[in-house]
């Protein structure tokens, strides 16, 4: 017999029986199990992750990451016809740089602007497994040009760092100075920044001081997209 007035009491077992709600609580039990071994399934880590091939460095796409007339303030600079190459001298009166014109890359652009007294350099070239080298070249150069005298025209010629903007530890900025025995000094910057086994580099010539807030502007104009370019040929 059950409890007072015959009455079966909630959760009391009758006649050895199942207790009332355990079916309820086996489905819901079932039903939890089921929902862990999906949720278990879909964050399984077996499954292969594919990425994209990277796109071959062409022409076309180092030619789109030069500097353009449109980066440079208005009505400053004029497109130049022709480009200066990679390979030309940075102090064409001394010997100390003879070895940038061994430079060759696989591929190269650059483009020059002009304004009155200034000349805007912007080149990107690719060296297929020599970054490295092309970065190490430059930094020698910057020593071996650290303080010289150019023969036969009284013209001293100073090299140090260039300090300004922020960098990044593939940058190599330079500062030349060329100082006559009299007239104004004549300063040549040059910004070289690398990702892998590409280089950017930016030039700018022209009467001390240089303009150092376009210089910094241009320079990271370039190193984005530098970036870029480096971002869709490397993975």
């Amino acid at each position: 017999m059950g409890g007072p007035g015959g009455r079966m009491q909630a959760g009391r077992r009758a006649g050895g029986g199942a207790a009332v709600g355990e079916p309820r609580a086996a489905r819901r039990l079932a039903g939890g199990a089921v929902g862990a071994a999906l949720l278990v399934g879909g964050c399984s880590t077996d499954r292969e992750v594919t990425r994209p091939e990277p796109e071959p460095v062409t022409q076309e796409r180092v030619t789109a990451a030069l500097l353009t007339v449109d980066d440079l303030p208005d009505g400053t600079f004029t497109a130049a016809e022709e480009g200066t190459s990679i390979a030309t001298d940075l102090v064409p009166e001394h010997e100390c740089d003879d070895a940038i014109a061994d430079l060759a890359p696989e591929a190269s652009a650059t483009a020059d602007f002009t304004s009155p007294d200034t000349r805007l350099t912007s080149t990107v070239a690719w060296f297929p497994g020599g970054g490295d080298a092309v970065d190490q070249l430059y930094r020698q150069v910057a020593e071996a040009c650290a303080e010289v005298v150019i023969p036969d025209t009284d013209v001293s010629l100073r090299t140090r760092g260039l300090n300004f903007g922020v960098l990044s530890d593939d940058t190599l900025a330079l500062q030349m100075e060329l100082e006559p025995s009299s007239g104004p000094i004549e300063e040549r910057d040059l910004i070289v920044m690398r990702y892998g086994d590409l280089i950017s580099l930016v030039r700018l010539t022209g009467p001390r001081p240089s303009d150092k807030d376009l210089l910094d502007a241009v320079v990271r104009v370039a190193l984005g997209r530098l970036g870029l370019l480096a971002q869709e040929t490397t993975r």
